[in-house]
């Protein structure tokens, strides 16, 4: 078996807002499990995000706010997601009442859209415009 990224899990104050974000970005995905749980003396419920293959951990009992993706404190910037078609995503959250936040930068092989979600977390849509690793992983372009 090859090794692959799982899942990531992140505490948030509103887990139901990033849920709604994620089910609406990607309606094949839902909450395939959740949970109560005694975090080091605080009751949290988690929710595991995505489908058969990967998913993210929403935990509740986040405090504080994320901060700005453009500022420099040390942490998670954003979470990427690759799927079939980044105009369907775009069209799926703008009808969901989301804004862009920013447009990816000019590639031939990959296109790419950011959104803050109602935790202030960003995620990454990227579309592969070819099935050649190399092209796709080409960062000199």
């Amino acid at each position: 078996m090859k090794s692959y990224f799982e899942h990531a899990n992140i505490q948030l104050a509103d887990p139901m807002a990033s849920i709604h974000f994620l089910t609406s970005a990607i309606p094949e995905w839902s909450i395939r499990g959740q949970g109560d749980l005694d975090w080091f003396g605080k009751p949290v419920v988690w929710y595991h995000v995505g489908d058969d293959d990967s998913y993210v951990t929403l935990q509740s009992g986040g405090e504080g706010e994320i901060g700005d993706w453009k500022a420099h404190w040390a942490g998670v910037k954003h979470l990427g997601i690759v799927v079939p078609s980044v105009d369907d995503v775009i069209e799926r959250l703008t009808t969901a009442g989301y804004e862009i936040d920013h447009m990816g930068g000019e590639h031939p092989y990959r296109k790419s859209v950011y959104y803050l979600d109602g935790n202030n977390l960003e995620f990454e849509f990227i579309e592969y415009l070819s099935d050649d690793p190399v092209k796709r992983n080409d960062y000199l372009l």
